[in-house]
């Protein structure tokens, strides 16, 4: 219930804030709240909002999945195989610092404009920290399991269904929600060219009418359903695995 009230006062003195900033800067660079969350109702009505958060939704959801596909086994079989590992986590260890967004240009060249650029996008956005973090969960494992596990009699194969995989998925799920948000804060890039529907799509267009209200309520858009995913994952996730979380 405090972490409740704290976030809750929070929220209030950010609003606050932007209310008396409205007051003092063009509202180009602020707008005020009251135009943001009447184009909040208007966007509600006719239903343009709803359908910018499907298509956007759809885009980072199979993005994010593709990557969680792909991650999963290459972080196995580095975690499990000497010679990828020395072969594969150097490269590994420095995806996160691609600057992805710097791909943008050649992704278009490369693939189009279609939605197989978007989705190939926002794929390379999310990997590039999925890879290094299942990495990490898997590194986490104790190593004594895996030993007792061989030593009883368990092949190599059997110590990844049995002790690896069931040891390590809390931690790769977390990482999978991580992602999953930070695509959504890709999507401002990925929606800019021939997307006509989709958050990031209203943000493009927006700004560049100077509309800082519409461009807002996007933005607010992103930060509420990122939370809100979040929130109810992580708590799936410890009512999944009560047993990894039995201290929290």
């Amino acid at each position: 219930m405090k972490n409740i009230i704290k976030r809750l006062c929070l929220v209030g003195t950010i609003f606050l804030i932007w209310l008396i900033a409205s007051q003092y800067y063009n509202s180009l660079f602020v707008p005020n709240p009251v135009d943001v969350f009447n184009n909040f109702k208007i966007s509600i009505r006719s239903g343009e909002l709803f359908i910018a958060i499907k298509y956007s939704f759809l885009r980072v959801t199979a993005a994010s999945m593709l990557s969680a596909t792909i991650s999963l086994p290459v972080a196995l079989i580095v975690f499990n195989i000497p010679l990828a590992h020395d072969f594969l986590n150097p490269v590994i260890s420095v995806l996160r610092y691609i600057p992805v967004t710097a791909f943008y240009p050649l992704l278009i060249m490369w693939f189009g404009i279609d939605e197989t650029m978007k989705i190939i996008f926002l794929f390379m956005a999310t990997f590039v920290y999925m890879m290094p973090s299942v990495i990490l969960c898997l590194d986490e494992i104790n190593q004594d399991l895996i030993d007792t596990g061989l030593t009883i009699g368990m092949s190599k194969m059997q110590t990844i269904y049995k002790i690896q995989l069931p040891a390590s998925l809390p931690s790769i799920l977390n990482s999978f929600v991580m992602c999953y948000g930070i695509g959504f804060t890709y999507l401002a890039v990925a929606e800019t060219i021939n997307a006509k529907h989709g958050l990031g799509w209203i943000i493009q267009q927006n700004s560049s009418r100077g509309r800082t209200d519409m461009v807002f309520m996007a933005i607010i858009t992103i930060v509420v359903i990122s939370v809100i995913f979040d929130w109810t994952s992580k708590r799936i996730i410890k009512r999944i695995f009560k047993w990894r979380y039995i201290n929290d």
